[in-house]
């Protein structure tokens, strides 16, 4: 769940992390030109960016209330635990799907959870070390599996991996900050460019009148792109778990966009 800060009682918009990963993939599948180059195959990496948080999709249908602020739990206010059995449910659930989608969303999430949940004191028996060590198994597991698919083989060679991955990691990162709502700008850093160099892509949102985004350098093989989500609008605070999801389900619905040009 994502809420944008500093939003009226009487209007609180919510989006689900499914409708920001959706946005993750429409900015996938015109990801590319003479800067920034391709990739593949297409489509499953593509289909990885637009399902990677489907493993919330459980979780947002019956979210749990935060009593401090009378609303739902943002995705970064759940517990440890609770992030990394929605981020196995999320892999597995891809994984009779799209194998090589499930793949990347696995690396792509072992990335984040060393990066915001590994700790120096960490034991071989710690909830994130589990994790990671499960995770690095059924990564070569998978890998062993495609190797025999001429269509996914050249995909699973470690640099193609790990580029698949870090654009996951910037698909996700782009969406996120303008789901979020925080800041009129923001970098994503070092996304590879096509030379092998990398370059911080930066973000400013000309106008608070309206949705429209500045990106430079621009990444993309269309001139301009409109994006969208749907967000959920609740009326009011709420003291009691069961009437929050009462109202989350009965919500009017609300479209998003986000309108992206190349930076003046």
């Amino acid at each position: 769940m994502i809420i944008p800060p500093d939003q009226p009682h009487d209007r609180t918009i919510t989006i689900s992390q499914t409708s920001h990963s959706w946005v993750s993939g429409q900015l996938a599948r015109v990801w590319g030109n003479e800067l920034f180059g391709a990739f593949g195959p297409l489509e499953p990496i593509c289909y990885a960016a637009e399902q990677h948080d489907i493993g919330f999709l459980d979780w947002e249908n019956q979210p749990t209330l935060n009593v401090d602020t009378g609303l739902p739990y943002t995705f970064d206010e759940l517990a440890e635990s609770v992030h990394l059995g929605i981020w196995r449910t999320g892999i597995y659930r891809l994984r009779p799907i799209c194998s090589y989608a499930s793949l990347i969303v696995s690396l792509h999430f072992c990335g984040l959870c060393e990066r915001f949940h590994r700790r120096q004191n960490d034991s071989d028996c710690s909830e994130v070390s589990r994790f990671l060590g499960e995770q690095r198994e059924y990564q070569k597991r998978a890998r062993e599996t495609l190797s025999l698919d001429s269509l996914f083989a050249p995909a699973i060679a470690p640099d193609n991996l790990a580029y698949h991955r870090d654009l996951m990691a910037a698909w996700d990162l782009f969406s996120l900050e303008l789901c979020r709502g925080r800041s009129r700008e923001f970098k994503l850093p070092e996304v590879l460019l096509l030379n092998g160099e990398r370059v911080d892509l930066r973000l400013r949102q000309r106008s608070t009148a309206e949705p429209l985004w500045e990106v430079d350098p621009w990444p993309f093989a269309v001139k301009s792109l409109t994006t969208f989500c749907e967000g959920r609008v609740l009326r009011q605070r709420f003291t009691d778990q069961e009437e929050m999801r009462e109202a989350l389900r009965n919500a009017h619905r609300t479209t998003i966009r986000f309108r992206l040009v190349p930076a003046a």
